[in-house]
């Protein structure tokens, strides 16, 4: 949330100049730096975002490669696709930096989100006309009252405002309808909920094969008399065994 009132001044977080604030909202702009900014209340932080890289017609191959990668090798195809601006803060610190997520997350695999500094660029309120811009919600005096904030108070050297886009999927796998996001800078996936994938059902497959082999080795020890003779069918036993076992794992394509 944030207070704006008209008239008054505020300095510019890059050149240190004074800036009147004489426009609506909570952006604006550095007439001497040409720097975007932000402002809450009293306080002036720097305002970057990402330019969207990925097209809505890359989406089904990314996340049919991500799927891929996890064994779910079913087709994919997007049902819906939205692409929204995310906001985050960036604590600048003389070593390193902090990133907090600045609105709800609607999917928790995000906190993990890292911000690509080196592609940040000034914010153009152009954006706004295209796509939802959704504002900070994490206010920075809510900020500042973290504990990891207090302590690297002392270390703070400034303070960006991030708006990063991402595509918000619905996509079909299968016969199922999941939702997941896709980071439209990068192209990677963000998902709580995956198709079941092909690891389970192998594991669930072989295991079956164990207890199904073992059974007949018992019996086959138990009937069969003689150590060369028991060794001799428990072989032909594992070859028959294998040629069925390798056909299925062709057919299913394990």
């Amino acid at each position: 949330m944030y207070i704006i009132i008209k008239g008054m001044d505020i300095k510019c977080t890059q050149c240190g100049a004074a800036v009147e604030i004489n426009e609506e909202g909570g952006f604006l702009t550095c007439p001497y730096c040409d720097s975007r900014l932000y402002v809450e209340s009293d306080q002036t932080v720097r305002h970057f975002y990402l330019k969207p890289e990925i097209k809505s017609n890359e989406l089904a191959p990314i996340i049919s490669k991500a799927l891929f990668e996890r064994e779910l090798r079913g087709p994919v195809s997007v049902v819906e696709n939205k692409v929204g601006f995310i906001p985050f803060w960036l604590i600048r610190l003389e070593e390193g930096a902090l990133r907090f997520p600045a609105a709800e997350l609607a999917n928790s695999e995000l906190q993990d989100f890292k911000i690509p500094v080196g592609k940040l660029v000034p914010y153009d309120p152009e954006v706004g006309s295209s796509f939802h811009i959704e504002m900070p919600q994490l206010s920075l005096d809510d900020l500042k009252k973290k504990p990891v904030m207090e302590q690297v108070a002392n270390k703070i050297v400034g303070t960006d405002l991030i708006h990063v886009p991402f595509h918000r999927v619905t996509y079909k796998y299968g016969e199922e309808v999941f939702n997941a996001m896709v980071d439209a800078g990068e192209g990677k996936l963000y998902t709580e909920k995956l198709p079941r994938g092909l690891s389970k059902e192998k594991d669930r497959f072989f295991l079956i094969l164990f207890f199904a082999l073992s059974i007949v080795y018992l019996i086959e020890a138990f009937l069969v008399k003689g150590f060369w003779l028991t060794l001799l069918t428990f072989a032909v036993t594992g070859a028959i065994a294998w040629y069925y076992i390798r056909a299925l794992l062709e057919k299913k394509g394990y």
